[in-house]
């Protein structure tokens, strides 16, 4: 199920950190403003022969962390589709159904308010772990 194993490549990795936007930004997973003064993880990397960038808000991290915890990776520019395609699949913990919804409308209220960032998804191996499996 995860669209990573799927993937042709491994990206190699040139440079990550956090930053504070001083400009507006667009996320490159949910497509929403990143704006001045908001954190976002910027990553730049190389994908056949070619170099890109890759800038990702708060929100969208905790489901891409989740990505990785559940099934080792993400594919950039996909986690929404593939964590959509875990919720039409699956039974997982509420707060994965709630983030696909938050990602849908940009994690933004029907009157445009940023949403909180979400607290972490428990992975199945969480779910699990408390059900004492």
């Amino acid at each position: 199920m995860c669209m990573m194993d799927s993937g042709d490549d491994r990206v190699t990795l040139l440079k990550n950190t956090y930053r504070v936007a001083n400009k507006s930004h667009k996320c490159s997973e949910c497509r929403r403003e990143i704006s001045s003064g908001e954190k976002y993880y910027y990553e730049t990397y190389k994908f056949d022969f070619e170099f890109y960038t890759h800038k990702t808000c708060d929100h969208c991290m905790v489901v891409r962390d989740w990505l990785l915890d559940e099934c080792g990776g993400f594919l950039y520019g996909q986690i929404e589709e593939d964590v959509r395609e875990y919720v039409s699949c699956g039974n997982y913990a509420f707060d994965l159904y709630r983030a696909v919804v938050g990602m849908s409308k940009q994690w933004r209220t029907k009157s445009g308010k940023l949403i909180p960032i979400p607290n972490p998804i428990q992975t199945t191996d969480d779910i699990l772990a408390a059900k004492g499996k």
